[in-house]
């Protein structure tokens, strides 16, 4: 039986993409299914078919849109075999509920893209307690307490950190918008 996996040098660049793009994928997915335990599987098939063909994927265009459209044809699979199901969502919809999620999905990488570059500018202080309160299993209060400060105060200048990233990434997305 031949191997259909990628070319072995081209393993660490279909492990970097997909794991970048996996939650949009994820996402749209879900978009199109309505269900978590059908996304994760059809998501799951999707991978493997990414993986088998990873071949006809053309280095350096665009991961996330090839990723899409072999989700979109899973998702597509796997809702035809749910076809018996009344509450399983036609054909049609379910392409424009796909379109819709590619376009949010850009909306999003663009935001992302923005809130990087808006965070990059912050002072190495607040930047610092951004990610202090954000930090994954952290909270304002444990922030406030490692920080030795009352976790009210670091609520509020949080809340201005916050407030200015926002007024920078809408100024960012509106330069994007008028070079795009």
């Amino acid at each position: 039986m031949a191997d259909s996996s990628p070319d072995p040098s081209r393993h660490e660049e279909f492990v970097s993409l997909y794991v970048r793009h996996e939650p949009a994928v994820f996402s749209f997915v879900l978009s199109m299914v309505r269900n978590t335990a059908d996304a994760e599987d059809v998501v799951q098939r999707a991978s493997l078919t990414m993986w088998r063909g990873f071949d006809q994927y053309e280095s350096g265009t665009n991961f996330r849109n090839w990723a899409f459209q072999v989700a979109k044809n899973s998702a597509l699979n796997h809702l035809t075999k749910q076809r018996r199901d009344r509450h399983v969502f036609g054909e049609k919809l379910v392409e424009m509920l796909a379109v819709q999620a590619e376009e949010q999905a850009d909306q999003l990488d663009a935001r992302r893209r923005a809130l990087d570059s808006c965070l990059e500018k912050l002072p190495e202080e607040e930047h610092e307690m951004v990610a202090g309160c954000y930090a994954e299993g952290s909270s304002i209060r444990s922030f406030a307490e490692q920080a030795g400060e009352s976790a009210n105060k670091i609520y509020k200048r949080l809340n201005r950190v916050r407030s200015q990233l926002q007024k920078c990434i809408e100024r960012q997305l509106g330069l994007e918008e008028v070079r795009g």
